[in-house]
């Protein structure tokens, strides 16, 4: 049987057309992080939006209602971004306390180098919102292992979470010292009751390059 001598257009013509529309999704997604960094999630209007993408208002409607869509959207991407590209890393690692070491300063050299990321993650309402489903797993399995000793799970991750918001809303203002990422990474696992010749061992084991670099990342 013959292929239609149109097939092959009409599916190259589809392909580019999908690859453009995920090129303007993802350019409104990151117009919306710094939006939303700038702002918090009551305050933007659809407009603060269409200008910092430097869209046309129909443009926006066709892939987001309102800026509550466009909300779960941005939260969606940066969960399937970057928490992706550190399990990419963490794959092939078993130990979870060298895991949460690892992925704590990757989280935060991410901070350090990506400022609109830092402040829309830095907030409370939006941080709660990510899957850290790695990050339980590893607290849990640390804690059976006897690598880390803490009341409950639930406190362990809240003294994780909360030092990490404090440390990502330090570099966007601007205002740490040298070491800073060691020394929260190192004084986390402290509050986790890590033993201080496990901490030096595992901040002293070389951090992986992130092959999969997340989308989010400012093209330099």
């Amino acid at each position: 049987m013959t292929k239609s001598p149109t097939s092959e257009p009409v599916n190259h013509r589809t392909l580019v057309g999908r690859q453009r529309r995920e090129r303007t999704r993802q350019k409104i997604l990151s117009a919306a992080l710094k939006v939303f960094a700038r702002t918090g999630t009551n305050a933007p209007l659809i407009e603060d939006f269409i200008v910092e993408a430097g869209i046309a208002r129909g443009t926006f409607y066709n892939y987001f209602r309102t800026t509550g869509e466009l909300l779960e959207a941005t939260i969606e991407w940066l969960s399937a971004d970057f928490i992706e590209s550190i399990e990419c890393e963490l794959g092939e690692q078993t130990d979870p306390l060298l895991r949460l070491a690892t992925g704590l300063q990757l989280w935060l050299y991410k901070a350090e180098h990506d400022l609109a990321w830092a402040s829309f993650v830095a907030r409370p309402d939006f941080i709660k919102r990510l899957p850290f489903e790695p990050v339980w797993r590893d607290l849990h399995e640390g804690r059976q292992a006897g690598l880390l000793d803490f009341p409950n799970e639930r406190v362990a991750f809240d003294l994780l979470a909360g030092t990490m918001i404090v440390a990502m809303q330090g570099y966007v203002q601007g205002n740490t010292p040298a070491g800073y990422t060691t020394d929260i990474v190192r004084i986390v696992l402290q509050g986790l009751g890590v033993e201080p010749a496990r901490i030096d061992t595992a901040l002293s084991h070389p951090l992986p390059m992130v092959r999969r670099l997340p989308v989010s990342m400012p093209v330099a």
